[in-house]
């Protein structure tokens, strides 16, 4: 079969554009009325979908031109209604074989996963979502519409989806879209022409099932137990035998899957830059010791969740170099001072953090053993791997740079998929908005209109590296307890700098 490829620049949902009126153009209605078919298959690409789904009512988030959704027409007449399910095994294990590929080279790669009835999943994180709508005629199938969204270079997840990942996050470097469009064409291709032939395909599907091995936790209506997954029927049901030795047996949508909370988190590592001034709390100068509490409870939870944190905190206030420069001091001396605040603040924060058993690191820019280990880029990525809270302290080890701009070094250098800005602010504004009562805030902007507004994000030299390193921030107000675990869990409580 060669599948002809149609592409679109914007629809509501591929697989709804080929159910529309718009697919008659190719020659075919595909409304239950009409028994009429095509000699060839077809795959519709769109770049962006204003409301793609998944099964059932999941929804998919998918940025402009980063990912792959499309869906595809074929007419599978050669497999019998009664076992319709084999469809989504071809489907779904043609995706996991197209992608391996592109995982192997990876040292410590988590597993591709089915996990039932026919989402992709690295690790316990969603790679890829797959929508099969089939159209029956007596025992016939006339033809699968197949509706598939793989993340492939998007960075940033900005929607309450609990678990997605991209390639992109994966692999540190962008994937072409179209190679891997059609390397899965050529394999599923490859499979549905032997699939009811041929019990390879089953046999695969079943080998790689999410959870097949070792006890976990669902819920159904009766509510939660242990279970592992046992087996999936012909019919697609799947069969979870508990821990009392039963086997259950259920249709889509009569259990769901427990994922531990660890998983949760939109981003794997983070860059959280602090300010110096929020540690003030209400005392207007030095450390409260109730706001550095408060900051150390949050961070721990978000540790919790497996998130791989670097800190980056200022030191503005005990002292800022560039006011103590303005009051007489020489800036190279008034900056050193600053770098030093910065480890004061660092060493206040690991106690902080100590106290409520986070294991941390103070790092310095210059030597200052045993205050803190002098900071290198692999002894970071060593210990928050192992663990490990990393607090980067006296900011880039040099004068005339802001602990903004040291924020965006380190963000770039331990490979962050993000910088947290947390802020008194809720976000980015139009304006000051403790100043002007008519400033409207932003859910997310670009690093060039941030530029061309001249947007106090950051200084300059930290927004220009950041573009240039395509480092995303989100803007936040860290001072409201619970916050960071919201950034985390995908919350829309802050604004998105990206390119």
């Amino acid at each position: 079969m060669d599948f002809k490829i149609i592409h679109i620049d914007e629809t509501d949902s591929t697989n709804h554009w080929l159910r529309s009126s718009e697919g008659t153009v190719l020659g075919e209605s595909l409304s239950e009325d009409s028994p009429r078919t095509v000699p060839s298959e077809l795959c519709v690409v769109a770049e962006y979908q204003t409301a793609g789904r998944g099964c059932g009512t999941n929804s998919w988030e998918s940025e402009r031109g980063k990912n792959l959704t499309f869906s595809i027409l074929i007419h599978p007449t050669e497999i019998p209604a009664s076992r319709q399910y084999l469809i989504s095994e071809v489907v779904s294990v043609a995706l996991c074989e197209t992608l391996e590929p592109y995982l192997r080279p990876l040292e410590s790669k988590e597993p591709l996963r089915i996990k039932w009835p026919n989402d992709i999943y690295y690790g316990d994180k969603k790679l890829c979502g797959i929508l099969i709508e089939n159209r029956l005629q007596g025992s016939t199938i006339v033809n699968s519409i197949i509706g598939i969204g793989i993340n492939v270079n998007q960075e940033v997840f900005l929607s309450d989806a609990p678990n997605p990942v991209s390639l992109r996050q994966i692999l540190g470097h962008e994937i072409n879209r179209e190679t891997l469009l059609n390397d899965y064409l050529q394999r599923l291709e490859t499979g549905l022409a032997s699939a009811f032939t041929n019990e390879e395909t089953s046999t695969a599907y079943r080998s790689l099932l999410y959870r097949k091995n070792g006890f976990y936790e669902y819920e159904d209506a009766k509510g939660r137990f242990q279970a592992k997954v046992l087996n999936v029927l012909n019919d697609g049901r799947l069969v979870l035998l508990d821990t009392e030795g039963t086997a259950r047996i259920y249709a889509f949508k009569e259990v769901s899957y427990i994922i531990n909370k660890r998983y949760m988190a939109r981003f794997k590592r983070i860059l959280l830059k602090l300010s110096g001034e929020s540690l003030m709390g209400k005392q207007g100068y030095g450390i409260d010791p109730e706001r550095l509490s408060d900051y150390a409870k949050q961070i721990k939870e978000v540790s919790e969740m497996g998130v791989q944190i670097g800190i980056v905190i200022g030191g503005g206030n005990i002292f800022r170099g560039l006011s103590g420069s303005q009051k007489g001091f020489d800036r190279v001396k008034g900056d050193q001072m600053g770098m030093c605040a910065t480890v004061i603040n660092s060493l206040a924060l690991s106690s902080a953090l100590g106290a409520v058993g986070v294991k941390n690191k103070v790092l310095t820019a210059i030597r200052m053993e045993p205050i803190g280990e002098f900071y290198t880029k692999w002894k970071a990525i060593e210990a928050m791997e192992a663990g490990y809270v990393c607090i980067f302290s006296a900011g880039t080890g040099s004068p005339y740079f802001t602990t903004d701009t040291g924020s965006s070094l380190r963000g770039i250098e331990i490979e962050a998929d993000v910088m947290l800005k947390g802020t008194r602010v809720d976000g980015v504004y139009t304006a000051d908005p403790e100043k002007d009562p008519t400033a409207t805030k932003f859910d997310e902007i670009t690093y060039k209109e941030v530029l061309a507004r001249g947007l106090k994000v950051m200084d300059l030299t930290a927004i220009c590296m950041c573009q240039d390193n395509n480092l995303p921030i989100y803007v936040f107000n860290m001072d409201i307890v619970g916050n960071l675990k919201k950034v985390m869990d995908g919350e829309p409580i802050g604004t998105l700098v990206h390119n």
